[in-house]
C-alpha cells in the first residue's frame, strides 16, 4: 500500500513549482501583483500606390459587310461590323505595350492597321483600321474546256454544260452536269468523280440544281423530268416528289407535279423550296413530302404580294438567309425577288422587265437573265448573271457590284475582276471563306473566284 501522507521530496517539488509559476507571472517583483506581458508590435500594411490604366482604341473605316475581329496583344477579341470609333474592353497598365492586329477579316475585304502598337502613356485613341475591297481572282478549278464526261484531276477532267453547283462543309463541290445527266463531285484539290447518273446508282433526267443536307444526301431538280430526286451518299437515286407530268399541282410526294422545276434550297426546318419555273410558283416540300404552293398564283407577272397573290415570270435560283428569308432570281423579268417566312413577296433588286448589267443600289441596278444565287455568312448575295456573262455581288445594304467578268464579253480567261471572262454562267456557290464557285456552262468548267488583297 502507498502512504497517503506526502514525503519531504514531494513537498519540496510542490514548493519549487509554485515559485516558478510566480516568477513567470512577475510574482517575485516588488509589487507582488499580476504583471501582463507587453503586446508585440505588428507591422502595418502600407497602402499600394495605384497604377494608372489606359484604354486602347481608335477608328474603323471602309467596312461594307461582315465582321472584322481585332485583337490587342493577341487577345481581348473585339468584333466590329460598322465604321466608327472602337475601344477594347480591357485597359492596360500605364507603360505597358499594346499591339493591335487583325484576327479575322470581313468577307471580301482586307483591313489594315496603322498606329497600332506602342507603349501606353495615356489613353490611346489613334489606332486607325482601314478596310478595302478585295480583288476577285478567277481561276479554273476543274474542267479542260472540252465537252465530255471524263473523271480526273483538275484540268484533265471534263464537263458538259454544268448548271448547278453547291459546296458542303468539307469544301467538296457537287455539280449538275447537264448534257450527260450526271452529278459530279469536285474535291477541294480539284479531283472530279461521278456520283450519280449514267448507271452510277440510277439514271437522271436533265438535272438542273441541287441542295445538300447534313447527312450527305443530295436533292436535285430535273428540269424536263419535272421531278425532285434524292441521291444518298451511297449513290442510290430515288424520286422524292413529282409525277413527271408538265403541270403544277399540289399533293403528296409523287402525286404532286411540277412544271420545269429549277432552283432548290432548304430552310432551317428541313423544308425544301423549289422554283417551279414554268409553273411560275415557289413550291414547298415538307419533311413528310407534302407539296404545297408557297408563293405565286401561276400567272406570269412581277406583282408583289403575299403568297399566291404575288406573280412571277420565270423563278429560277433560290437562296435562303439565316432569318428564313428567300431570295429568288426571276429569270424572265431580270430581277431578284425576296420572300419572307410569312410569304410576303417584294422586289428589292433590279428593274422589272429591264435587261442590263448596270451596277447600283437596289432597283437602280439591272440584271440580264439571272439564274444561280448564293448567300454568304455576312448576308451578301452572289448571282450568276447568265447572258451578261458576269458574276454579281450584292451587299446587305442592297448595293449591286460586278465581282468578275465584263458584261457582254463571253470568254474563258482566268484573270482578276473584269479582266476575267465567263460564258453563260448558270450556277454559283460560296464557301465559309468567301470563295465563290461558278458552273461556267458553255465553257464546260468549274471556276473559282478567290478574294485577294489589292497590291
Amino acid at each position: 500500500m502507498f502512504s497517503s501522507r506526502s514525503t519531504p521530496l514531494a513537498r519540496f517539488c510542490a514548493v519549487a513549482a509554485a515559485i516558478m509559476v510566480l516568477a513567470s507571472c512577475g510574482g517575485g517583483s516588488g509589487g507582488g501583483g499580476f504583471v501582463p506581458l507587453a503586446p508585440v508590435a505588428q507591422p502595418q500594411p502600407q497602402p499600394e500606390t495605384p497604377v494608372a490604366t489606359h484604354a486602347i482604341g481608335g477608328t474603323l473605316s471602309g467596312i461594307t459587310s461582315g465582321k472584322l475581329v481585332l485583337q490587342n496583344n493577341a487577345g481581348d477579341d473585339l468584333t466590329l461590323t460598322a465604321d466608327g470609333k472602337f475601344s477594347f474592353a480591357t485597359p492596360i497598365k500605364e507603360g505597358s505595350a499594346y499591339a493591335v492586329t487583325v484576327r479575322t477579316q470581313p468577307l471580301w475585304q482586307f483591313c489594315t492597321v496603322s498606329n497600332g502598337s506602342g507603349s501606353a502613356a495615356a489613353e490611346v485613341a489613334g489606332v486607325t483600321v482601314t478596310c478595302a475591297e478585295a480583288r476577285a481572282t478567277v481561276s479554273t478549278l476543274a474542267g479542260s474546256g472540252t465537252e465530255g464526261m471524263l473523271d480526273g484531276n483538275g484540268l484533265s477532267a471534263e464537263f458538259a454544260r454544268p448548271r448547278g453547283v453547291r459546296v458542303d462543309a468539307a469544301g467538296n463541290l457537287y455539280v449538275t452536269d447537264t448534257r450527260y445527266k450526271l452529278i459530279r463531285k469536285v474535291s477541294p484539290s480539284g479531283a472530279v468523280t461521278t456520283v450519280a447518273g449514267s448507271g452510277a446508282g440510277g439514271t437522271l433526267s436533265d438535272p438542273f440544281d441541287l441542295a445538300l443536307d447534313a447527312a450527305g444526301n443530295i436533292y436535285l431538280t430535273e428540269l424536263m423530268g419535272n421531278t425532285v430526286r434524292k441521291v444518298t451518299p451511297a449513290g442510290a437515286v430515288s424520286t422524292l416528289a413529282g409525277s413527271g407530268s408538265f403541270s403544277s399541282v399540289d399533293g403528296h410526294g409523287t402525286s404532286a407535279s411540277f412544271n420545269q422545276p429549277s432552283g432548290i434550297a432548304f430552310d432551317a426546318q428541313n423544308n425544301l423550296f423549289i422554283g417551279d419555273s414554268q409553273g411560275r410558283k415557289i413550291r414547298k416540300i415538307a419533311p413528310d413530302l407534302e407539296v404545297s404552293t408557297f408563293a405565286g398564283s401561276g400567272a406570269q407577272g412581277t406583282d408583289d404580294g403575299t403568297g399566291t397573290s404575288a406573280t412571277f415570270s420565270v423563278p429560277a435560283g433560290i437562296a435562303m438567309d439565316a432569318a428564313g428569308n428567300m431570295f429568288v432570281t426571276d429569270f424572265g423579268s431580270h430581277v431578284i425577288r425576296k420572300i419572307t417566312p410569312q410569304g410576303v413577296v417584294t422586289t428589292p433588286l433590279g428593274k422589272r422587265s429591264t435587261s442590263g448589267s448596270g451596277d447600283g443600289k437596289g432597283n437602280d441596278a439591272t440584271f440580264s437573265f439571272p439564274v444561280g444565287i448564293a448567300i454568304d455568312s455576312s448576308g451578301s448575295l452572289y448571282v450568276a448573271d447568265s447572258t451578261a456573262h458576269v458574276i454579281r455581288r450584292i451587299t446587305p445594304d442592297g448595293m449591286v457590284r460586278t465581282l468578275a467578268g465584263t458584261a457582254g464579253r463571253p470568254g474563258a480567261k482566268d484573270d482578276v475582276g473584269k479582266a476575267a471572262s465567263f460564258n453563260t454562267p448558270y450556277g454559283v456557290a460560296v464557301d465559309a471563306a468567301g470563295n465563290v464557285y461558278v458552273a461556267d456552262q458553255f465553257n464546260h468548267k468549274i471556276r473559282k473566284i478567290t478574294p485577294t488583297p489589292a497590291p
